[in-house]
């Protein structure tokens, strides 16, 4: 995978929200209401659903709220991809933070190859970790703006 271009990843998210907000925003609060009353264990189905849906948009096609849940079609894939991306992640971030800063995009990265119809967890993980380790610096900063614009809109609702 080439290194992420931040701008791009940025434009593309806004285009999408400027099409359907209401969707987009209330998907969003789903993803993050559902995966935190479940202590995270549906997060990753969750992810994947929503990751599902966008590329669905991308294509042309239309989407609806309830597309979010598409994800738990591969509920063992993206609970594996995510739960032991975290946990690695979680690892990293009790080695001095450094580390997990540095590795927190295997997650998302993970989730995406999932919803893109990797259909084993641990190998989706395998191949998010050669993404991101061939790109540490780019993967860091994407994630970074990503999650600052995130939180901005979390703070905004």
């Amino acid at each position: 995978m080439a290194s992420p271009n931040i701008s791009a990843c940025v434009s593309a998210g806004f285009s999408g929200l400027k099409r359907a907000p209401l969707t987009h925003i209330v998907t969003s609060l789903l993803v993050v209401l559902i995966g935190g009353i479940c202590f995270g264990l549906l997060a990753g189905p969750m992810m994947v659903g929503y990751m599902r849906m966008i590329k669905t948009e991308d294509e042309g096609g239309t989407t609806e709220i309830a597309d979010v849940f598409k994800g738990f079609e591969d509920f063992v894939p993206s609970l594996l991809a995510v739960l032991v991306g975290s946990i690695i992640v979680s690892i990293g971030y009790l080695l001095c933070i450094l580390p997990g800063l540095l590795i927190m995009a295997i997650v998302p990265t993970a989730a995406y190859l999932v919803a893109m119809g990797e259909k084993d967890g641990i190998h989706a993980l395998k191949r998010a970790w050669n993404a991101v380790k061939d790109n540490l610096l780019g993967a860091f900063l994407c994630m970074l703006v990503l999650g600052i614009i995130g939180n901005l809109g979390l703070i905004l609702c």
